[in-house]
């Protein structure tokens, strides 16, 4: 049998810089304007930070991520969609871990027609009583539905475990709550959220950045008069207490989902490009020793990987994992072996060299379309990054010595470092779990 041999990899392009200017307009609101001209369109991202206390009671802003569409003075929800569309886009508006994002596009010669329609939402929804009775009881089923996941369940009971009382802990928002909001509350909540004040507006495209922040100052002038004093800082991360295996109990799962975990260094941290390319190789790609043992070897589940959310209070790496009950305390022995071992052996040349070239590539791909691009500068605005990384991390990632990637996987991905959770049922995995480890058990919510 012959096998194809894999293809060297070509030597690193340094990659180009797309024109943009950057710039704090009134009210405080900072603007990147970035030119992509691939196709006629603009694409446009404008982030709201969430106070802790909004996200504390994240019922009302979820509700209000789809009520603040319903309508606004001029138009119906029907016909601002219309409107939207008219401009050859759309707009959409979703809640994140901490943030409220409102995504639209349009042609990019419609770019001040479409500022002037988001103008008119952020300066003039109506939130309709019968709109928001509507939103929140379409919220509420479909939380009920999310909730009946078990991969949901665990990513939820991880980040209590891990986040604690800080408001990343707080959890989805429950079907009661959600039929509870009332639409005089997302009246006020909406004065509080959509300020300019620390709000990021990024728009990518077919456009002269210059002449863009031009535009959008004369139409979003409105809005940007807007004054709210209240901040919406968070608390820093409390830190990482591995303790007992946490095993949260489902009755009559037939399978566990595996949750390990801690801290990542954030984007701007000089660890950042080691410690990305040691978790390619754990975990973060599908040539990963995770994978490769797993599921390739022992065909304990489908799909392992490590997963990396940057966020305002910090950065959390999650190592997910579902198997059948039968291989729970297997599956996490096989984990922690692999953590332990590229924590204290280190990754080979040869690894390290592939996790490069797919590091890089995934984050060239990523960035290759406008929606892609402006959505990777709102995700950098956000945790307080400048665009400038666009072409600084391919080349950081280029850098990164076997020493520096060896030395991030001792300090990041060391078993005993890190918090561990198991869904799953409690009567079929907690004897094999008490083998490998002290064992707390709690139900689920």
């Amino acid at each position: 049998m012959t096998t194809t041999p894999r293809p060297e990899m070509r030597p690193f392009r340094s990659p180009r810089m797309p024109a943009f200017e950057e710039s704090s307009l009134s009210g405080g609101l900072h603007v990147v304007a970035m030119r992509s001209a691939r196709v006629p369109l603009v694409e446009m991202r404008l982030i709201f930070p969430l106070s802790g206390e909004q996200l504390l009671h994240r019922a009302d802003p979820l509700v209000m991520s789809r009520s603040v569409l319903a309508g606004t003075e001029r138009h119906s929800r029907e016909e601002l969609a219309a409107a939207f569309e008219r401009l050859g886009g759309f707009i959409s508006a979703r809640v994140g871990r901490d943030t409220l994002e409102v995504s639209a596009s349009a042609l990019s010669t419609r770019l001040r027609d479409l500022l002037g329609l988001v103008c008119e939402v952020l300066t003039g929804a109506v939130y309709p009583d019968t709109e928001v009775r509507t939103d929140r009881a379409r919220t509420a089923d479909e939380i009920m539905i999310l909730l009946s996941r078990p991969e949901v369940l665990a990513d939820e009971a991880f980040a209590k475990r891990i986040f604690a009382r800080h408001p990343y802990g707080s959890g989805i928002p429950r079907p009661n709550s959600l039929r509870r909001v009332e639409a005089p509350v997302l009246r006020d909540l909406h004065r509080a959220v959509f300020r300019p004040r620390a709000a990021h507006l990024v728009l990518v495209g077919d456009i002269q950045p210059r002449r863009a922040l031009s535009i959008a100052e004369a139409e979003l002038g409105a809005w940007l008069g807007t004054r709210v004093k209240k901040d919406a800082a968070l608390p820093p991360l409390p830190p990482i207490r591995p303790g007992a295996l946490e095993l949260v109990d489902r009755p009559g799962s037939v399978q566990s989902n595996l949750r390990v975990g801690g801290r990542a260094p954030g984007r701007a941290d000089p660890d950042w490009p080691a410690t990305s390319l040691a978790h390619a190789i754990f975990g973060g790609m599908f040539t990963s020793r995770l994978v490769a043992n797993l599921r390739e070897r022992n065909g304990y589940t489908y799909s392992p990987r490590l997963s990396v959310s940057h966020d305002r209070a910090g950065s959390t790496a999650t190592i997910t994992a579902e198997v059948s009950t039968d291989v729970t305390a297997a599956s996490l022995v096989e984990t922690r072996y692999e953590l332990g071992r590229i924590a204290s052996v280190g990754v080979s040349d040869e690894e390290l060299e592939s996790a490069r070239q797919y590091t890089i590539g995934s984050f060239f791909v990523r960035t290759a379309t406008q929606a892609g691009l402006a959505s990777t500068v709102a995700a950098l605005a956000r945790v307080g990054v400048g665009p400038e990384y666009i072409a600084s991390h391919p080349k950081r990632l280029a850098r990164a010595t076997k020493a520096e990637v060896d030395d991030a996987a001792r300090r990041y991905l060391a078993p005993a470092s890190l918090a561990t959770i198991v869904v799953g049922e409690a009567e079929a995995v907690s004897g094999q779990l008490s083998l490998l480890d002290e064992v707390t058990t709690r139900r689920a919510r």
